[in-house]
């Protein structure tokens, strides 16, 4: 009865955690004599006794606490009943269900259990005015449901760009073990080179990690590498945000694991930023989210929030093992595993059926991390790692253009959204006295000078919406008294598509300045001539219905060019789309020419195939639009079909002596190496070398939805 009279004044509904991505909610498999099987990467660790602790950091200067001293609730009473017990850990128990089975992405069972736990009280027939505990715990139960409703039919997670998902979706999925002797030789290794190296939290080198070590090396190398690189910007920073606080500065490395440190992660469980957050815990937490920010991204306030959280959690349960599992799973989670298990102990728990799969790779993910992240070339990593981010912050007492901030300050728009990836649109919060912007170290007096000079009617002309059930294109136009075209300009990744509540659109004002519309727009808008064939790779979280409206198609016209029974599609597929076709468009059975190119008349001769434009062939030869016009006497205006031929080159004189043509513009080019500054775009390169962006993207082999880094080396073909 004790117990149950400590859960009942305890509110616990926090303890949903972070609850980042979807979880294997079965994860060990049942053996025939009805014994749990351990999960991979753990079985040998029973098998060896106590694993090897590699260094045991101090308490990182907290001192876990035996009680919590709390202000009395003096309306609270001090035996409640047992039926008020029971209603709380049955709602209690219904809610934790729910929302495991909502970050697995079961999101109908989800809804079930939320019912099931708002039923569960106000069925009970109590007067939860008489129970303030338990109101608001209930409260504080509905409000999280409502959180998740939320962000479960807002578009953010199909809207999120190439390379926006948390490492943790794939982590249960990282199938991984090592035998007796590869482990031994992985950990006599391993302890060799972190010899020399010195760790604040307690490294345990058994067959998890060394698993996991192993696979970061190998089967995830490319992923592993991508975080590592973009470590650089941040990792001083939040080393520092952990030393002030008295944490260990090695739980930093938990970023590498939790988004690979970016701050547009967003999980399939909804969760979002560095660090994670669901919007609930990041309420909790100070993380402020409305139409104009979700503070979940922002990379400095998330990481404030972590180190809180953290803190909380290593109070409560005095162990860095634990509390980093409880940040994954939740609290109550492993507040009902320590109780079912009888252990409070994170290694005992990964041996049991009282934690999911997820978690249990969780902790021994991290602490590979840090042993590979604190010196990546012992480990094989031989990465140009980012530099250190730096900035410096102005006042603003007004709603500004993102893009007038870039203009005073001399960079692109690009940069200012990336010091700032807190805003959802392209201005400062106007519900706000003042906002506190970030800007490049050492550009503050220009951007002031800027400022004054700017008419106060073009300091803010965007606003942003946060779109409601029902609403339309048409609609939210209408109301703001814009065109459909310049609203879809302003936000082509939702073009083709419905909207979703809670979708937070860029709206320009009836003073918009058109530079900065086309500036948005072509950041997102594909650079496809009607007709042309394009092979698409499916990303997470998309869909038919949204490649088509990407590409200017039909849903119908997709499935029938590769062949789809039903509009099921799975993340890494291939699927042929022809740009702007909405009528039948090719056939699925045309096949391309094997052998397009041939010679004749001492000049290149090229078959058209299906999906090809003037643009297209001429970017093909990296060859001008006009001088392939000139040399098959066509206008840019001139549509080609398939099986047309089209010369390349200027044709031979009468002589026989070849001029012009290929050869002569192949003389005539000269390769230049253009290394990648920061803040630049393809879009600003090829204007600087007088040629298109396609070509860019074709002599460098890139693709659409490449990213270019600072230090990349671009291959530029100038005439």
């Amino acid at each position: 009865m004790a117990g149950l009279l400590a859960a009942a004044a305890a509110l616990s509904l926090s303890c949903a955690g972070t609850g980042r991505q979807p979880l294997d909610t079965n994860p060990e498999t049942p053996r025939s004599d009805g014994k749990a099987q351990a999960s991979p990467g753990t079985k040998h660790e029973a098998d060896s006794g106590r694993p090897e602790i590699l260094a045991v950091g101090a308490s990182g200067g907290l001192t876990p606490s035996a009680s919590r001293e709390t202000t009395p609730d003096r309306t609270r009473r001090e035996d409640p009943p047992d039926r008020i017990v029971q209603v709380r850990e049955q709602m209690e128990e219904a809610y934790q269900e729910g929302l495991e089975d909502y970050q697995s992405g079961r999101f109908d069972e989800a809804k079930d259990h939320f019912d099931q736990a708002v039923d569960t009280v106000l069925g009970s027939g109590l007067d939860l005015s008489g129970q303030p505990a338990l109101k608001k715990a209930f409260d504080e139960m509905v409000r999280n449901i409502a959180d998740m409703d939320a962000d479960l039919y807002s578009r953010e997670s199909d809207a999120q760009g190439k390379d926006s998902g948390s490492p943790l979706d794939e982590l249960k999925d990282i199938t991984t073990y090592l035998s007796p002797e590869e482990a031994e030789r992985e950990r006599q290794k391993i302890q060799r080179l972190a010899g020399q190296v010195s760790y604040d939290v307690p490294i345990v080198l058994n067959p998890a990690v060394l698993s996991m070590v192993e696979a970061f090396q190998t089967r995830i190398r490319k992923e592993f590498e991508a975080g590592l690189k973009r470590s650089g910007a941040y990792l001083p920073f939040i080393k520092k945000i952990f030393r002030e606080a008295g944490l260990p500065e090695d739980l930093a490395y938990m970023a590498h694991q939790e988004s690979a440190f970016k701050n547009n992660a967003y999980s399939r469980a909804r969760a979002k930023g560095m660090w994670q957050f669901m919007s609930f815990t990041g309420r909790k937490y100070g993380l402020r989210r409305d139409t104009w920010v979700d503070e979940r991204s922002d990379f400095e306030k998330a990481t404030r929030s972590a180190v809180a959280y953290l803190k909380d959690l290593y109070e409560r349960y005095g162990d860095w093992h634990l509390a980093m599992a409880a940040y994954n799973a939740g609290e109550g989670k492993i507040d009902r595993a320590i109780r079912h298990s009888g252990k409070k102990d994170y290694w005992h728990l990964t041996r049991t059926r009282t934690i999911r799969s997820e978690t249990k790779y969780y902790v021994p993910a991290i602490l590979a991390s840090i042993l590979i992240d604190k010196s990546p070339q012992d480990y094989g990593f031989d990465v140009d790692i980012d530099s250190p981010l730096k900035w410096e912050t102005i006042e603003l007492d007004k709603p500004t253009d993102l893009q007038v901030i870039a203009e005073g300050t001399g960079v692109s728009l690009e940069e200012i959204r990336a010091l700032n990836p807190e805003l959802r649109g392209l201005i400062t919060p106007p519900n706000v006295q003042t906002y506190t912007a970030r800007i490049p170290k050492g550009t503050r007096d220009d951007l002031v000078t800027r400022l004054e000079s700017v008419p106060e009617d073009k300091r803010a002309t965007w606003t942003v919406h946060e779109t409601r059930p029902g609403e339309t294109f048409s609609t939210i136009a209408h109301r703001y008294k814009v065109s459909v075209r310049a609203l879809l300009e302003a936000n082509p990744r939702y073009a083709g598509t419905r909207l979703r509540r809670d979708t937070a659109l860029n709206v320009p004002l009836s003073g918009a300045t058109p530079g900065i519309v086309t500036a948005s727009a072509r950041e997102d808008r594909p650079t496809y001539e009607a007709g042309e064939r394009i092979v698409h790779r499916v990303r997470r979280g998309e869909n038919l219905q949204a490649i088509s409206g990407k590409y200017r198609t039909t849903v119908a016209n997709l499935k029938r060019w590769n062949n789809l029974n039903g509009s099921i599609i799975r993340s890494g597929q291939r699927v042929v789309v022809y740009y702007g076709e909405k009528g039948d468009g090719p056939q699925p059975d045309f096949e391309p020419d094997k052998t397009p190119v041939s010679v004749a008349d001492g000049r290149l001769s090229y078959k058209v195939q299906r999906g090809d434009t003037l643009n297209s062939v001429a970017r093909k030869f990296s060859a001008a639009l006009e001088d392939l016009c000139r040399w098959n006497n066509l206008t840019t205006g001139s549509v080609i079909r398939p099986g047309d031929r089209i010369m390349v080159g200027d044709a031979p004189p009468a002589d026989g002596m070849q001029r012009g043509g290929a050869l002569r513009d192949s003389v005539r080019q000269k390769r230049i190496k253009h290394r990648v500054r920061r803040g630049e775009t393809l879009t600003r390169i090829a204007q600087r070398y007088e040629v298109s962006v396609n070509q860019v993207i074709t002599w460098n082999s890139l693709d659409d939805s490449s990213t270019i880094h600072p230090g990349q080396i671009l291959t530029i073909v100038s005439r």
